[in-house]
């Protein structure tokens, strides 16, 4: 049973790096496997590895497209009465969706709605085009300017425009796709026109969020409130999420497992305390426990539900089911067995949740509490009745702190891997506050807060009074824990190689020294090997350095509808514009730019060139210049940018002009354009071109084809200083740019159109692509391929893209499904 249950959760795990989901053929060849496999009974174990790979591909195809409704009863009610009788499947009905036509769709809305996030919530599809599903996906709404407030468990009726899921593709950054698909969020429906309310009434979950709303509308931390009881951050402030990002404190502020865990001990040991005083424990006898753990898990039961049933939670309390099944069944099972049959079961549960971050790191943490519980409870402790009172108590005492001490320490070793694996960062303070902040959170701040939230049904007044002082306790926390935000430390990936290398070597040396006397390797053997990896590392990590010195790189971003380039040689960094900013609180470069130089080591830009003034190519400028050391920086429209961020204090722009030249390591940069600035602020775009003397590259911006033919006329329609071996498409792909006569000139080999999935514009426009498909050009586009990295060595360019190449996965294919 041990060895079937590994191997499940191994196949589960290589699902991470499968590059497409099983098809037709392959279920099939699965099936003729386990056949085999069965008839083998030596092997009949390994039938799981293909039973799990069929298990976890047809999951993932029905969450993510759902199972048409057969039939249709035909009763009187609104919403049977939307529902006709089509037998054609819904995952068709998907395919055909996504080439852009309007939809009539029915949702149930799930997510809970407020002021700020009224036109982006996530709903479960009821019927589409009149058509039932029986299991239906989810779909994110988004709405441009809502007509109505719609309610968490409302029926709606809406016309939307549906596309498959997409999300920006890029290196280190925030993978908004798949974390999308761990939520089994498959689709998503830009809503046109809302047609009608099918059902009004609001679900108990929502009622109870409108009346907190009301109550701590006045309240600093109300965002921090919400979050702790509904799961939801939407009112966080943006100062209130980076002092917890600072913190290293996102998990107090996630309902998981910890607070089902915590929560659950803590209903158990009031309700255990109150059966022994009130029922007859002579009659009950080994019953009055079991009543307590019941009624301990229907307390998380409806903690969960509040919650929203959010995945994490519905595995805690499946972990939190399992555990109290096997106490109360007396069934003895060992530590590792009963922690690898957690895990399976929860990827039997939802096999997705392997694409989520949070999976690991909560299992990761729950399975060092229990270790740490295992090793303590092997000690022998000092009987109370040995001392005297005062001594039992100060014992006692620095016992507790001692295990605390213990337990956060072993906690952040534990966490210490999977943290700079998922987020190459990590808080030098995170020991001390979660010393304290686990305990004020669990014990005090989160019982208080739903005691309070309950009592908003039946006792307005005394709700109010109960959450304002957990507003107080929440200001106390933010005003004194806030100094150290500034410990939070974003590592570079070279640095955290040599962390986890270190790791690996200490790890290889305990091994060595606890089991060397077993296989009978001398000390010197031991020490030659450590030695060896050591070697080994320090060799690797110079060829890497010297690749990085012998050649240069061109990165395009996929930032969406909108252009960021990182061009970089011999250590040196040259930006060309930074992608689109959506209100004052969202830049893309966020998500993207940044956290890609960080995981680089890059902390100074040689130049920071802003085409023009455009959002989607100076979004995300102002961010770059706060975030990093600049040190000349560059704009088509350098008067205009220099106005709108004069306030900022951040480094004033020169103005980009024709003839500037600029070197970057082994590479030289020439301005081509302007000339002067023009009105039109896309022709006042900065067109720079950039080579090594043998390998050329050519930034356009967004001229359009006046401009070009200037390039033409002014540097000569056969002179070398226009070609270029890669082309960055002017304005991503526009009608209004790329004539036959410019393209000709440049003679590219690849041009590279950056514009985002399905926008609204249609860039690239397919006449335009096909200019450069007839003169024989390869083409790419950031919608399609994510993240594109040019690497030129030796006068070879080697092209590398996102999604075809560095993280070639399912989740991350272009229309998957």
């Amino acid at each position: 049973m041990r060895i079937t249950i590994s191997l499940s959760i191994v196949t589960f795990i290589t699902t991470l790096f499968w590059p497409q989901l099983l098809n037709g053929s392959g279920l099939l060849s699965c099936a003729l496997i386990i056949i085999t496999l069965m008839c083998w009974p030596r092997c009949r174990y390994l039938t799981i590895v293909p039973a799990t790979a069929v298990y976890f591909s047809l999951f993932v195809y029905i969450t993510m497209s759902g199972v048409s409704h057969p039939t249709t009863s035909h009763n009187n009610t609104q919403l049977d009465n939307l529902l006709s009788n089509n037998h054609q499947s819904l995952m068709s009905f998907m395919s055909e969706n996504s080439k852009g036509q309007d939809n009539t769709i029915t949702v149930q809305v799930k997510s809970l709605i407020n002021t700020k996030n009224s036109g982006y919530f996530v709903a479960r599809m009821i019927a589409l085009n009149n058509q039932a599903c029986i299991i239906c996906p989810l779909i994110e709404m988004r709405w441009f300017r809502p007509t109505l407030m719609v309610q968490a468990g409302q029926i709606h009726q809406f016309k939307v425009r549906l596309k498959a899921l997409q999300g920006n593709a890029n290196p280190d950054g925030f993978d908004r796709q798949k974390w999308r698909y761990s939520q089994h969020i498959a689709y998503i429906g830009s809503i046109k026109q809302h047609l009608s309310v099918v059902q009004a009434s609001q679900s108990m979950r929502s009622l109870l969020y409108n009346k907190v709303l009301i109550l701590t509308e006045s309240m600093r931390h109300q965002g921090a409130i919400i979050a702790l009881i509904f799961a939801d951050k939407s009112l966080m402030s943006v100062e209130d999420k980076a002092i917890i990002a600072g913190l290293g404190v996102a998990h107090l502020f996630a309902i998981s497992g910890l607070h089902i865990g915590l929560l659950f001990v803590f209903t158990f040991m009031v309700l255990y305390y109150f059966c022994k005083l009130s029922l007859p424990v002579a009659y009950l006898g080994w019953a009055s426990w079991r009543i307590a753990n019941v009624l301990g898990l229907i307390v998380c039961l409806i903690y969960g539900y509040i919650s929203g049933f959010s995945l994490p939670t519905q595995r805690a309390l499946l972990m939190l089911l399992l555990g109290i099944i096997m106490l109360s069944s007396k069934r003895k099972i060992a530590l590792f067995d009963l922690l690898f049959l957690c895990f399976w079961l929860m990827l039997l549960f939802d096999p997705l949740a392997i694409l989520s971050s949070s999976l690991w790191l909560s299992y990761t943490a729950m399975s060092g509490i229990v270790i740490f519980l295992w090793i303590m409870k092997g000690k022998a402790i000092q009987r109370k009745e040995e001392l005297s009172w005062w001594r039992s108590l100060i014992t006692s005492s620095l016992s507790v702190i001692k295990n605390l001490l213990l337990l956060q320490l072993m906690l952040t070793i534990f966490m210490l891997p999977i943290q700079l694996i998922n987020f190459s960062a990590f808080s030098i303070f995170s020991l001390l506050i979660n010393l304290f902040a686990i305990p004020l959170f669990s014990w005090l701040i989160i019982p208080i807060i739903l005691l309070g939230a309950l009592l908003a049904f039946f006792f307005y007044s005394i709700s109010y009074w109960v959450l304002s002082f957990a507003n107080q306790l929440l200001i106390l926390f933010f005003d004194y824990a806030s100094p150290l935000a500034s410990g939070y430390k974003v590592l570079s990936h070279s640095f955290v190689a040599i962390i986890l290398s270190c790791l690996v070597i200490l790890l290889l040396s305990l091994i060595a020294v606890v089991f060397g006397h077993c296989f009978r390797i001398n000390k010197r053997l031991q020490w030659a090997m450590i030695g060896l990896c050591t070697l080994f590392l320090v060799i690797r990590w110079f060829e890497l350095e010297y690749k990085k010195q012998s050649s240069w790189q061109v990165e395009v971003f996929d930032v969406g509808q909108g252009l960021a380039i990182l061009i970089r040689s011999e250590g040196q960094v040259f930006l060309y514009d930074t992608g689109p900013s959506f209100g004052n609180h969202f830049a893309v470069a966020n998500n993207t730019i940044l956290p890609y130089l960080r995981a680089k080591g890059i902390k100074q830009l040689q130049y920071l060139m802003v085409s023009h003034s455009d959002n989607d190519h100076a979004g995300g400028a102002h961010l770059i210049q706060q975030a990093f050391d600049i040190d000349q920086a560059y704009s088509g429209e350098a008067d205009v940018l220099n106005q709108r961020y004069q306030s900022t204090g951040v480094k004033k722009y020169q103005q980009c002009l024709a003839g500037q030249e600029l070197d970057l390591g082994q590479l030289t940069m020439t301005v081509m354009s302007p000339s002067q600035v023009s009105k039109n602020n896309n022709d006042s775009s900065c067109v720079v071109k950039i080579s090594d003397g043998d390998v050329s590259f050519l930034l356009t911006g967004d001229i359009s084809q006046k401009i070009e033919q200037q390039l033409i006329n002014k540097k000569g329609k056969n002179s070398p200083t226009l070609k270029a071996d890669i082309l960055i498409a002017p304005h991503h792909g526009s009608k209004t740019s790329s004539s036959m006569h410019f393209i000709k000139a440049v003679d590219p080999k690849w041009v590279v159109f950056s514009a985002g999935y399905k926008n609204r514009w249609h860039f690239p426009i397919q006449s335009v692509v096909q200019r450069y498909e007839d003169l024989g050009v390869e083409h790419l586009t950031t919608a399609k391929t994510g993240f594109i990295r040019f690497n030129v060595q030796n006068q070879h360019i080697e092209v590398k893209t996102y999604r075809e190449d560095l993280a070639a996965y399912w989740y991350h294919q272009h229309l998957a499904f």
